[in-house]
């Protein structure tokens, strides 16, 4: 899965292979970029990257996504919808980091009881229905990683796009997806799936269209994990583009 990624393009090398694609192009630095918002994109064949928002409102007569923000590798050949835009709807989104949240474990229960009700038979507090409603209701603490290259260059990740015609206005509005696959062992412990990252040499051919469909899905693999950096960071700061630890009382 990836629903959170950042780009800030101050911070693309002028020697960067992504540079000449982006100069020039309007778009704001995200450090929180979701799905409904735009990114740059770059297409086959494409002289400089375009805006496109991540993932489509538009539904399926079945009520699915006509283009959701993740589409599974697995289901690309075998999901007609996504099938017809592999021949030529291929693209790269560039980011510089993507980001998984996980639950940290519940501190232990304070040791003084919390009622007079006693202890059960295993020398547990016995709670009162009140008290079990209230932990029922208690939200689940998360945690926030952030997940780059080691060497914190930009990097691509494989998607499809597609055009709509907005039948309001008469314009066309681009949409893409990040198309995910399994979890390498860098990502596997905050979650099963991962986007696809690709190398410089997987770019060329997930970009090139005179290849065939089983070349371009052959790229779709998990990337190596010792190519990847894993950092716990302060949610609300990273927000902001400050990657730092995360800190008590943090708001």
């Amino acid at each position: 899965m990836c629903g959170r990624a950042s780009l800030d393009k101050k911070k693309v090398p002028k020697e960067h292979r992504f540079a000449a694609k982006l100069e020039g192009v309007p778009f704001e630095k995200n450090f929180d970029a979701r799905p409904s918002q735009q990114l740059p994109v770059i297409l086959p064949d494409a002289e400089k990257a375009l805006m496109a928002t991540w993932a489509s409102p538009e539904k399926e007569p079945d009520g699915k996504p006509t283009l959701p923000f993740n589409v599974r590798q697995e289901n690309l050949l075998f999901i007609p919808r996504f099938r017809v835009l592999l021949p030529r709807n291929r693209c790269i989104i560039p980011v510089d980091g993507f980001f998984e949240w996980k639950e940290i474990e519940p501190e232990e229960p304070s040791a003084e009881p919390e009622s007079d009700l006693g202890l059960d038979l295993f020398g547990n507090p016995i709670r009162s229905q009140a008290q079990k409603e209230r932990l029922k209701k208690t939200k689940p603490q998360k945690q926030k990683y952030r997940f780059t290259q080691k060497d914190e260059e930009p990097f691509g990740l494989a998607g499809l796009w597609r055009e709509s015609l907005n039948q309001e206005t008469g314009e066309l509005a681009r949409y893409f997806s990040i198309i995910t696959t399994s979890a390498n062992s860098a990502v596997m412990p905050y979650h099963d799936r991962m986007p696809v990252i690709l190398t410089p040499q997987t770019e060329e051919i997930w970009m090139d269209n005179r290849l065939q469909e089983k070349q371009w899905y052959n790229v779709l693999q998990p990337y190596e994990s010792r190519l990847m950096n894993v950092m716990a960071i302060d949610d609300y700061e990273s927000m902001l583009g400050h990657y730092v630890a995360p800190k008590l009382n943090s708001k």
